[in-house]
């Protein structure tokens, strides 16, 4: 008996060393250190590189976008950064609008506050730039073996009226299932800022009906990502943003990306912290969440100028609510697409493949794979894209896989900026 006793002591003990030891390597998981190289601050590209001749052009292009761009860009190849620059405001400070009473005179002051300057470190929200996150986290689960790209809704979600919908369905827009945008705001409660766990239980109770057979048709729906990042936290047992800091975003060293719920506090309908939730509401009293963000938050403005109020749907993610900067997304492109550091090639390579073929076997002339889109283009070759459009920021994100070049404009200013400079960009860079 007291050798028995003796034993059990021992196992026990073994068992909470082996626990302890599990807890530290977690919580010891850190990010990795990642650095840029700089080819337009002295520094020069390889000898021979198809580019070099190209940066006085470049930086003539860059700095000329100074005249219109409100906000940031980058062009690199690879870990190289070839241009980036930053223009404008945090906030643009033209429209009193949103300003609580505020005059042109305090307006005018504000503008011209330092921290009020844009930087390279400024932090954006992506908008749907930000889908390509929750598509990776999706597929990063499905290289462990946890879901698969097969599987419906119902084996998760028992009460969902979309039972037989497929989680690669939701991923290449083919499902079906209705835009969320279109809903009307009374059916999610009193919350300020709408949560992904909300919208879930909207859809069981609302039914909404199905927009078409699923896999008969391509029609971009953002309700497709706010479920995936559902899912991921479902499967995983970790809130999103948990999962897609640790898994994602650690390993590509991406130290100033946040979230949106993670930048502005979203509180539970118990908790309501301000009455009004009508849409259009400016909730300048929501401040950035202590200790959650070093680099200066722009906010977004509309094409007047005039700034966008923060949204009640800003706290639902998956589709939109990444904040990063130029930097951290070559950090991104880099470790996810270029080095497959993420997960395993295969799996990036179909990302980057058109997946929202028809069940009729007909390819939609939009190509999407997953998170990304993809188009050849003459004289330039395959290039993968994603823009993003919400509350006031205007985005666009490209990645051409045979060479690793790289071009990002964030702005927060829906004044059209950037539109079509990409092109111009693979002219300069291509002839």
């Amino acid at each position: 008996m007291t050798r028995l006793r003796y034993f059990m002591i021992l196992l026990f003990l073994g068992a909470a060393l082996l626990h302890l030891d599990c807890n530290n390597n977690l919580s010891a998981n850190k990010f990795e250190d990642v650095n840029l190289t700089y080819a337009d601050t002295g520094r020069v590209l390889p000898k021979g590189h198809p580019f070099a001749k190209k940066l006085d052009t470049l930086q003539a292009f860059a700095d000329k976008m100074g005249g219109r761009l409100n906000g940031t860009m980058i062009i690199a190849i690879h870990d190289t950064v070839l241009v980036e620059r930053a223009f404008g405001y945090l906030e643009i400070c033209k429209d009193p609008t949103g300003y609580g009473g505020a005059t042109y005179n305090d307006l005018a002051a504000r503008k011209r506050r330092e921290e009020n300057k844009m930087t390279l470190n400024t932090l954006f929200d992506l908008a749907s730039v930000s889908k390509q996150f929750t598509a990776a986290a999706i597929l990063k689960l499905c290289s462990e073996d946890k879901i698969h790209l097969t599987d419906s809704l119902c084996s998760y979600y028992p009460n969902t009226p979309y039972k037989n919908v497929t989680i690669k369905q939701l991923l290449t827009h083919t499902s079906g299932i209705p835009e969320y945008f279109t809903f009307d705001y009374s059916v999610y409660g009193n919350s300020a800022f709408v949560t992904n766990k909300q919208l879930m239980s909207v859809l069981d109770k609302q039914r909404y009906p199905i927009m078409f057979r699923r896999g008969s048709q391509f029609k971009y729906v953002n309700t497709n990502y706010a479920i995936l990042a559902d899912l991921v936290a479902k499967v995983s047992g970790m809130a999103f943003e948990d999962y897609v800091r640790e898994n994602l975003w650690k390993p590509a060293g991406m130290k100033n990306t946040r979230f949106f719920t993670e930048i502005v506090g979203v509180f539970p309908e118990d908790k309501l912290q301000y009455p009004s939730v009508e849409k259009g509401l400016v909730y300048l009293e929501v401040g950035p969440m202590e200790g959650t963000a070093d680099c200066p938050i722009a906010r977004g403005h509309w094409r007047n100028a005039a700034l966008a109020p923060y949204d009640r749907l800003n706290g639902i993610l998956g589709d939109k609510g990444v904040y990063s900067n130029v930097e951290d997304m070559v950090k991104w492109t880099n470790a996810f697409f270029i080095e497959a550091r993420i997960v395993p090639r295969e799996w990036v390579d179909q990302a980057m493949e058109c997946q929202n073929v028809l069940s009729n076997g007909k390819t939609p002339d939009e190509m999407y794979g997953y998170g990304v889109r993809m188009e050849e283009k003459p004289g330039h070759g395959k290039t993968i894209y994603h823009g993003g459009l919400w509350n006031g920021f205007h985005n666009v994100w490209l990645y051409r896989p045979s060479d690793g070049l790289q071009i990002l404009f964030l702005s927060n200013y829906y004044n059209r900026a950037h539109i079509g400079c990409c092109d111009k960009l693979l002219e300069i860079l291509d002839n």
